[in-house]
């Protein structure tokens, strides 16, 4: 390797770095089109919307969400699901404007919102970074991975936050843990969605400072046979009852079934990411 490849490699252009997130995330959404057995338009969170509900599983990344935040501030969070970072940033700082595309995620939102009482929680119905709004901190949990434009995603953050922009990530995105799974059942490796570390190298790109706090994130336990079943049809993008979900449903049995009953499923992630930087007016 000559010293012009490995800067390439290692101190890629800005253009250069956002073309390649692109590309990673356009070959994802090339192959879950032709692959999947489900309705692509129907709500993908619908299903789930209470497993983002506060209070439903460990919030990890919490903990370090609170010592950022100032009793003054004004947060924004972007993806806001069903509230369970907003819920408790409210109790927190003097505003959280919650913004939230999907119509199951922000009626799940709306009731977590009731049921504490808040009245310094906004929520806001649209996708990022068209739902304009504005404050101290923009956050953003885990809702880029698919995000084709990630630099109109950060511009929009850096515009939006006077103090702070936060992105949330694992170590790497959906499914990449499964791809055995996923190439028996399909016949072809997975497209992996970027993530925790190819954000940082698009900052890095775009000239701007990070701060990266890492969480280790919890080891799986045994998972029921139907959750796992559930879980790995959304991973594989399978309707029950289908040739290929039987198909899953043997790999599982051959690979992950443990004695007792229930299957010993692969981590999905490693280690959570929390990024913090500066928006650059400010720095």
């Amino acid at each position: 390797m000559d010293r012009a490849t490995a800067e390439s490699v290692l101190r890629p252009e800005a253009r250069v770095a956002l073309d390649a997130w692109r590309v990673l995330v356009e070959a994802d959404n090339e192959q879950v089109r032709r692959i999947s057995e489900r309705d692509l338009d129907a709500d993908y969170y619908a299903p789930m919307t209470e497993r983002f509900r506060p209070g439903s599983r460990p919030s990890q990344e919490l903990p370090v969400l609170e010592v950022l935040a100032r009793a003054e501030d004004t947060w924004i969070d972007i993806g806001a699901g069903g509230g369970r970072l907003a819920i408790p940033l409210a109790g927190l700082v003097r505003r959280v404007i919650a913004v939230e595309p999907s119509e199951a995620m922000r009626s799940t939102l709306e009731a977590a919102r009731r049921d504490a009482g808040l009245a310094n929680l906004e929520i806001v119905s649209g996708a990022w970074p068209d739902a304009a709004a504005s404050g101290d901190v923009a956050l953003s949990a885990n809702a880029v991975y698919d995000i084709a434009d990630i630099g109109a995603w950060i511009d929009g953050m850096e515009r939006a936050a006077s103090r702070l922009c936060v992105m949330v990530l694992f170590d790497r995105g959906r499914g990449h843990a499964w791809s055995e799974l996923f190439e028996a059942v399909h016949g072809e490796p997975i497209a992996a969605l970027p993530a925790a570390r190819e954000f940082v190298a698009v900052l890095g790109a775009l000239g701007r400072t990070c701060a990266v706090q890492t969480i280790a994130a919890e080891p799986p336990g045994v998972t029921p046979e139907e959750a796992a079943y559930t879980q790995a049809r959304r991973i594989c993008w399978l309707l029950a009852g289908s040739e290929r979900d039987a198909r899953m449903q043997a790999f599982l049995r051959a690979h992950y079934l443990v004695e007792g009953g229930g299957y010993a499923m692969p981590a999905m992630r490693r280690a959570l990411h929390v990024i913090t930087w500066t928006p650059p007016g400010n720095a």
